[in-house]
């Protein structure tokens, strides 16, 4: 992530979320921080929330991730499920058919493999199939190809850019 959220305001609601989550009993991996260079601009934050009960079902627009560890499959999907949004949802594997099983069964408006659930693109639809996303196919033809929106990128194998995005460092 490489930019200001939207406001001084969306980055301090960022700062609250994450500050929540903690004090619910969350392990910072990554703290998040406002950046010198304004007060819109955050590095990104990343919570473990692992086996914690009551966590917020909320959407937060800014660079916080939340990881939760499941014991297999069928476990983490039903993590992906348990929420009243669905706006996008990725799996990084390389097995065809588990794919094809994830694309069935996770509740998500964008369903992508190996690839990030960002940058979709204007010619594919966009939006959740819960409270999320603006609940309308985008693309000239929507209606041939969606009986509600979900896009999809995919490849067979994980892999990393050719150029990472500006300030990541691996």
């Amino acid at each position: 992530f490489m930019g200001p959220v939207v406001s001084k305001a969306a980055a301090q609601q960022v700062v609250a979320a994450e500050a929540d989550l903690v004090a619910r009993g969350t392990k910072r991996l990554l703290p998040l921080r406002v950046l010198a260079l304004g007060g819109a601009f955050l590095s990104p934050g990343i919570v473990e929330v692992t086996g914690l009960s009551g966590l917020p079902d909320e959407e937060v627009f800014g660079p916080l991730l939340q990881v939760q560890r499941a014991a297999d499959f069928d476990a983490a999907l039903k993590i992906a499920n348990a929420t009243a949004y669905g706006l996008a949802a990725g799996l990084i594997a390389d097995d065809a058919a588990l794919w094809e099983r994830f694309a069935l069964e996770v509740r998500a408006g964008v369903v992508n493999w190996n690839r990030p659930t960002t940058g979709a693109a204007s010619s594919a639809p966009f939006g959740g199939i819960g409270f999320s996303g603006n609940m309308r196919p985008s693309a000239y033809y929507a209606a041939d190809y969606c009986a509600y929106p979900v896009a999809s990128m995919t490849a067979a194998q994980p892999a990393l850019p050719a150029q990472l995005s500006p300030g990541l460092v691996l």
